[in-house]
């Protein structure tokens, strides 16, 4: 059976071969679980209450409220990340790192964006909290392509069940066996198509959509002649 790779560089046993390093957001997904988490972080850091503004000392009680916010939002990743990592035992432990980088990315930001509401004046606070926002939202960035992967890792399954009925289909040996291993490969070419076509809607770049829309052309296709002939 052939070893498929997606784009992430995975395979049908979810074997890991991407660079945390790279942070390109390949689905909309991602984008959109990621979106209130910056907004959050960015009005935080372009926070300035009318205190700020008059350069007078004090405590901001606006920024201390968006830290409140920002840990609350770290705290449902963290919770979140923790359940997927727990749920799938072949990410468990890339998971659970990318989670813990993201409780302590946390930890930085809520010290640093504490001490900026503090000081909401003080130009090298704001520096060390912009600072300690990039790298929070890094760090979500990579725990939410991380638990993308999941869904890649399904697709790739549903793959690999429909090449297994394509070999007991071949090797069957009577009329009944050929009509039920149709039947089961029938089943399980609907279920990759499905499969493929939520990854296919959730994809951002255009020539990815493509791909997996040829993809699934040829599938249907070709699974629709297989199974009219077996009949």
């Amino acid at each position: 059976m052939a070893t498929m790779t997606d784009q992430y560089g995975t395979t049908g046993t979810l074997t890991l071969k991407w660079d945390p390093r790279n942070l390109e957001i390949r689905t909309m997904s991602v984008e959109r679980t990621l979106e209130p988490l910056v907004l959050q972080v960015t009005t935080l850091v372009n926070s300035k209450d009318r205190d700020a503004k008059k350069k007078r000392p004090g405590k901001s009680k606006r920024a201390s409220a968006l830290v409140a916010t920002v840990e609350r939002a770290t705290e449902i990743f963290i919770e979140r990340g923790q359940t997927i990592a727990y749920e799938n035992p072949e990410i468990t432990q890339q998971m659970l790192t990318a989670v813990e980088e993201v409780r302590k990315a946390g930890a930085a930001m809520s010290l640093a964006a504490r001490e900026f509401s503090e000081e909401p004046c003080a130009s090298s606070v704001r520096g060390g909290m912009v600072r300690a926002a990039r790298a929070l939202l890094c760090a979500v960035t990579r725990l939410l392509i991380l638990a993308d992967m999941v869904d890649v890792h399904l697709l790739l399954n549903k793959l690999n069940t429909v090449e297994n009925d394509l070999d007991k289909l071949k090797s069957a040996s009577s009329q009944s066996e050929l009509l039920e291993s149709a039947r089961q490969f029938g089943r399980s070419a609907s279920e990759l198509a499905a499969q493929a076509a939520k990854r296919q809607r959730e994809l951002k770049e255009p020539r990815m959509k493509d791909e997996l829309a040829a993809a699934r052309a040829v599938l249907k296709k070709h699974s629709t002649m297989l199974l009219t002939a077996s009949k």
